[in-house]
């Protein structure tokens, strides 16, 4: 429904899946919008949003991105937007650059601190300095030693020779014509970036597509709407005159079309020539067909989430696998497209990954019969869940990606928005839909002509890129001579000086400071525990009954179920902890003994997939307290039973199965040969193989450490998978001895007490259970001794760029407890 919110702004509201207030403000003095979801919670959440279409690779849209963080014409002082934004509650402001948009981001407590900030952010968005010594120092110069740098330049160094993007690249040259926008690197290809870029593009730019007329603002989170309103008409009032009279939205051209089948192979630079990936893509349907957007996000599901998915059995989960890992991915443009991609791919079977989808799983899955339809609703079901669930906890994610598709492609209407917004009701409508219609999905998109791109690693292609770099860089410097390079650097030293010298004064941060807390709205969340009876209530304590172990409730308002079951891993030996990456990753994709049936992984996946919201297997919790192994489970309130049905499937029901443990062991070394290639991985890694001693799951948990591990348990189910068996149950037993715990997030009033059942649970007694409060390790006691001061350098033949991690030791003070504070440069 339209109507006045005053005399500037008209207002469309509807509601987010039923559950959340939204309203979608148009000025009728420009185009601007603004957009407003009344999200729970004290965070507050913004993006600020243009679209931006670029045809050349000179990389604008990214270049600017990063200097309109060096200040404005108010405020003309490089970092001071986040040295206001972190006074004013905020956690920092972020920003990237995709294909068709460039999207800003502030996240404050409160909203206080979101509205004062706003208009400074805003004002760096609209008039930045742009001056030649911001474009020197963040996108390219050329050093004192000859060298090409640059924040940007350095960026796309790395970026330019991964072989994801050299085969992205490749891609786009075969579906578009020279200069597309989908075609064009947004972020600056290196070559362009020091021959063709130039400050004054960059200028031209911001002036073409950062204005009102061109700018959606965004915000998720309990704000004042008419507060936030009188911020922007004085926003708009400042900047109205800015807005070009001949402007014409972005992506208005033709869409593309494939006429023919296109396939080109091409190399790419890897110090381990044994995997490559493979690429093909289609064009499918109109990004305003919210409906066919949906169905393919959901076929995408169908065909590669979980070992029953077709694709992970015709391609990943087999005695010789055709790949590490695939994914099918859709981008959304003026005509959306399907990418089918194929990682850690064994050279020599690089031909036979497109072969057998077009010979085997594609014509299978055109017949209506072949389709599984329970597991379809299942996948259905699990996806209105999730939907459900983002209400509650993370909504702000996926509503700004459907704002900003809005704004780039569905031209002004507003039902096509109401229809993002609602997706539970496109997903209800899939249900209803036969196998034929699923069928007809995979003949009308993944049939036609379609285009290939095979990335064959090269490790003499490291040697040559470096030679051919070397000789570039040599004669530039020669070209320069010695005078020249003396220039250089002075000309980036001043650069640097200019970009740095003015500071705010202390009367203006004064002023940016949000002084006194305000009310802001809160998540009430109470936490007890089995240790200590004497405080709970009545449903706490007969919830808390049901458990051998300790066991806390964080009492939220929240329609779900959420358990975090802690395993302590502390006490494994090395040769035990050596298999725990391997035994996590089997607990979802084995074979298993449930309610006393034997169930093989397919059917497990099938059923794991009915009864769960969500659900994982890993160590520690959001980054912390890694001595922990950890799964996670969620399931709606009504189906709180299953919480136990499957914690004892997870941790005494899994059968380890030769040939599905040869199979997972194998996915893992393709796994770790893809991250070997990636310079920042192999970086991290190492700093941690350097800080924390051998036998903690810092190390040991990392299938890149573990390559050659995996590669001797594959060899071992085929020679002797007794012992592989007899490894696998020694550690399973050796982590349900050790210190067992619980964490529940529900709103325990609202439980039905009839679901509550001790006998779920005794499965686990004795088995090192204990309602003490389990011991967390010292930090001291990971760390090792003799980290300080080491450094180490290792070579990465696929990365252009160098990444240098660095750490220091810091002492907080509750009670001595030691932490680390983690920097990376990357050159």
């Amino acid at each position: 429904m339209i109507k006045m919110a005053s005399k500037i702004w008209n207002v469309s509201e509807t509601m987010v899946n039923g559950g959340l207030r939204f309203c979608l403000y148009s000025s009728s003095r420009s185009r601007l919008k603004v957009a407003v979801c009344d999200s729970p919670g004290p965070m507050v959440h913004g993006c600020v949003s243009f679209c931006t279409e670029a045809d050349s690779d000179d990389g604008l849209p990214h270049t600017l991105e990063h200097l309109v963080f060096m200040g404005s014409q108010k405020y003309p002082f490089k970092g001071v937007l986040d040295l206001i934004a972190n006074r004013c509650m905020a956690s920092g402001t972020n920003a990237w650059t995709d294909q068709d948009h460039t999207a800003y981001t502030l996240d404050t407590v409160g909203s206080e601190g979101f509205l004062m900030v706003l208009p400074i952010y805003i004002d760096h968005l609209l008039q930045p300095m742009l001056t030649s010594s911001q474009f020197a120092t963040e996108v390219h110069h050329i050093n004192g030693n000859g060298e090409n740098a640059g924040v940007v330049y350095s960026e796309m160094q790395d970026h330019e020779s991964e072989m994801e993007n050299i085969v992205d690249v490749k891609l786009k040259e075969l579906l578009f014509p020279p200069a597309h926008p989908y075609r064009v690197d947004t972020g600056g290809k290196l070559a362009f970036l020091r021959d063709s870029c130039s400050l004054q593009k960059v200028q031209d730019y911001h002036k073409r597509y950062y204005h009102l007329s061109n700018m959606l603002v965004s915000v998720c989170g309990q704000v004042p709407h008419q507060k936030l309103l009188s911020i922007m008409e004085k926003v708009e009032e400042e900047y109205l005159p800015r807005v070009p009279s001949d402007f014409t939205a972005p992506f208005q051209m033709t869409a593309p079309e494939l006429t023919d089948f296109k396939e080109e192979q091409v190399e790419c630079p890897s110090d381990d020539a044994s995997r490559g990936i493979v690429e093909i893509a289609w064009f499918t349907h109109d990004p305003n067909d919210l409906e066919t957007c949906e169905a393919i996000l959901i076929l995408a599901d169908y065909f590669t989430r979980t070992a029953v998915a077709p694709m992970q059995k015709d391609f990943v989960l087999l005695e010789e696998p055709l790949a590490s890992g695939i994914d099918m991915i859709a981008n959304e443009e003026v005509k959306c497209r399907l990418t089918i991609s194929f990682q850690g791919v064994p050279v020599e079977k690089l031909k036979e990954c497109k072969a057998k989808l077009m010979s085997k799983t594609i014509p299978e899955y055109i017949k209506p019969e072949s389709w599984d339809m329970d597991r379809m609703n299942s996948i259905l079901d699990q996806e209105i869940l999730n939907e459900q669930v983002k209400l509650e906890t993370r909504i702000h994610n996926s509503l700004f990606g459907e704002i900003i598709s809005h704004q780039l492609y569905d031209h002004g209407q507003e039902k096509l928005l109401v229809k993002r917004l609602n997706k539970i009701d496109t997903l209800q409508k899939l249900k209803a839909k036969p196998a034929e219609y699923w069928a007809q999905l995979v003949q009308t998109y993944l049939t036609g002509p379609s285009a290939t791109v095979i990335g064959l690693p090269s490790e003499a292609l490291v040697e040559k890129i470096s030679k051919t770099e070397k000789a570039r860089l040599d004669a530039q410097r020669k070209a320069l001579g010695k005078k020249g390079l003396e220039e250089k650097k002075k000309e980036i030293e001043q650069a640097i000086w200019e970009n740095t010298h003015k500071k705010p004064d202390a009367d203006l941060l004064k002023k940016m400071i949000v002084e006194k807390l305000e009310e802001f709205d809160r998540f009430d969340v109470k936490s007890v525990s089995n240790s200590d009876p004497s405080s709970l209530t009545e449903a706490e304590a007969k919830f808390l009954h049901q458990f051998p172990f300790h066991t806390t409730i964080h009492s939220c308002n929240t329609q779900f179920v959420e358990l975090i079951f802690l395993l302590d891993s502390s006490h494994l030996s090395v040769c035990q902890r050596q298999w725990l990456y391997l035994y996590t990753e089997l607990l979802f994709d084995s074979p298993a003994i449930i309610d006393g049936v034997r169930y093989d992984a397919d059917e497990v996946a099938k059923l794991y997939t009915k009864d769960l919201i969500e659900h994982s297997v890993h160590t520690g919790i959001r980054g912390h307290f890694d001595n922990f192994a950890n799964i996670q489970l969620k399931v709606e309130r009504s189906k709180l039973s299953n919480l136990a049905k499957w914690t004892e499937v997870l941790t005494k029901g899994v059968i380890f199965d030769a040939q599905r443990i040869k199979q997972v062991a194998l996915r893992l070394v393709g796994d770790a040969k893809e991250h070997k290639r990636d310079g920042c991985t192999v970086a991290s890694n190492l700093m941690v193989k350097n800080i924390y001693k051998q036998n903690t799951n810092s190390v040991l948990y990392d299938a890149l450490v573990l390559e050659k591990f995996h590669e001797y348990v594959a060899e071992l189910c085929d020679t002797n998978p007794n012992e592989v068996y007899a490894k696998l149950q020694e550690l399973r037993e050796a982590l349900l001895n050790g210190s067992i715990s619980a964490h529940f997030i529900c709103h325990v009033e609202d439980l039905d007490a009839k679901l509550f059942d001790p006998s779920k649970w005794m499965f686990l007694n004795g088995a090192g259970t204990n309602i003490a409060e389990p011991k967390i390790p010292a930090f001291l006691e990971l760390v090792d001794d003799s980290s300080a001061g080491k450094q180490q350098v290792v070579a990465v033949g696929g990365s252009e760029s160098s990444f240098i991690y660095q750490v220091l030791g810091t002492v907080l003070y509750d009670g001595g407890r030691r932490s680390l504070v983690r920097d990376r440069v990357e050159r």
